[in-house]
């Protein structure tokens, strides 16, 4: 099947804005911006508001009819990974932004806010983010797309990352749904297609990934004839993006010829694999969700012969042995003219964290354990250190060698500081 965001004649079923904060989320907004339908006068059908404290960082993204820059003045060399000069440097410019998100966001279903967790800017900012939109008519109408941090990017970004989502797992119920993001997963699926790739076609790879993978279930929820009685239209998307908690989104493609209906192994293991590993992130206990909806799409003539009552029974029970709990549960099959593949999208909304953040937590321990270990080790090495006084051969008159450094002292005073002040214990008992 091509590639949904490589097709022109598709409809879209919400009209998305991006809040994208900080490195991360404006690179993710700023490619959610760039996708491109005809189904507008071949324009942009989403809008992207970045907002940065560095400068330089900003200069990447061409600002356009649908993409604004703002960087937050006075912190034009970024807030150095330290999120509460991220926060704070938004607070300074509230009043700004809100009026931006007034004018700019005004005509949009739904918005994103958008960023990646570990930095300083845009981790340090969310929380204030929520609040504004809040405040400007989005309560029930906003949405986050939070990507976790790989295991190697060092004990801040850990720290960091792991301080906003334990703020997000205690407010979770008060607030819409987060698409989170495992970066290590991507990075790993990455890896193995283009094991020469560098960090910078990975983070080009993802962005890209990301943005598509959103659009495509936009689009798929409003594009296609239902062949049955079932249909998960574009209010029920809405519904799943308004579920507090975290979604996740599955996908499985098939060649046309390949399943055979009255054989589930031929089909069934597979696609109950694309919900339980996820696209985006995976780890979750599917039991707690609130919502799940498939959606099956195929060309006509596949449809008819594939789609039978017997199949989508076999999707049916699959889907209610994994989430028993879902107070809704459609499932629902299209008929895709220009469909070249049998392809299988699950969306689970009301979903708890995943396993992926205890193990995020377990590794900043153990960065955390191990600093502390090099630290101690440093100071039990400084203290068992004694100077030993090395023997002279001629006596030296320590009296004359003062009374003569005394005057050079004096006279060098304006030019030469006293080592006293800068002994670094003084300084230390000075500042307590």
């Amino acid at each position: 099947m091509k590639n949904i965001n490589e097709r022109e004649d598709l409809d879209l079923s919400l009209k998305f804005g991006f809040l994208g904060l900080g490195m991360g989320g404006c690179s993710i907004a700023y490619e959610c911006a760039n996708i491109k339908t005809k189904i507008v006068n071949n324009m942009h059908p989403y809008t992207a508001l970045l907002i940065n404290t560095n400068e330089v960082d900003l200069r990447k993204f061409q600002e356009t009819t649908n993409v604004r820059k703002y960087q937050l003045k006075g912190y034009e060399k970024g807030a150095g990974r330290n999120i509460e000069i991220g926060e704070q440097a938004y607070v300074e410019h509230k009043e700004e932004i809100s009026n931006l998100i007034r004018g700019y966001f005004a005509d949009r279903d739904f918005v994103w806010i958008v960023c990646g967790l570990g930095g300083g800017t845009g981790t340090g900012s969310i929380l204030q983010a929520v609040m504004t939109l809040y405040a400007n008519g989005f309560k029930g109408r906003c949405g986050f797309i939070l990507t976790m941090p790989r295991d190697n990017e060092g004990s801040t970004v850990l720290e960091n990352a792991i301080d906003r989502l334990k703020r997000f797992a205690e407010a979770m119920k008060g607030l819409g749904s987060i698409l989170l993001v495992d970066n290590q997963k991507l990075y790993n699926d990455f890896i193995q297609q283009e094991p020469g790739a560098s960090i910078s076609e990975y983070l080009d790879y993802s962005n890209k990934y990301i943005a598509n993978t959103l659009h495509e279930f936009n689009a798929i929820t409003a594009s296609f004839d239902p062949i049955a009685g079932y249909h998960f239209d574009s209010s029920e998307f809405m519904n799943m993006l308004k579920t507090p908690g975290i979604i996740s989104i599955g996908k499985l493609l098939v060649s046309n010829g390949s399943i055979d209906v009255e054989n589930e192994g031929t089909f069934l293991p597979d696609f109950k694999n694309s919900i339980q590993r996820g696209i985006l992130s995976d780890g979750y206990q599917f039991k707690h969700a609130n919502r799940i909806a498939v959606s099956l799409v195929a060309n006509s003539s596949t449809a008819k012969r594939v789609f039978t009552m017997s199949l989508i029974n076999k999707i049916e029970r699959t889907v209610d042995e994994l989430a028993p709990l879902a107070g809704e549960k459609p499932v629902a099959a299209y008929g895709d003219p220009k469909g070249q593949s049998i392809a299988f999208y699950s969306i689970v909304a009301g979903l708890h964290l995943p396993i992926r953040v205890t193990q995020l937590v377990k590794k900043a321990e153990e960065l955390q354990q191990f600093e502390e270990e090099e630290e101690d080790s440093t100071l039990a090495l400084l203290s068992s250190f004694s100077r030993k006084s090395k023997q002279t051969e001629v006596d030296i008159d320590l009296g004359s060698i003062f009374t003569s450094n005394q005057s050079k002292d004096k006279s060098n005073q304006e030019k030469t500081q006293n080592l006293d002040d800068l002994d670094p214990f003084k300084l230390i008992k000075s500042n307590e």
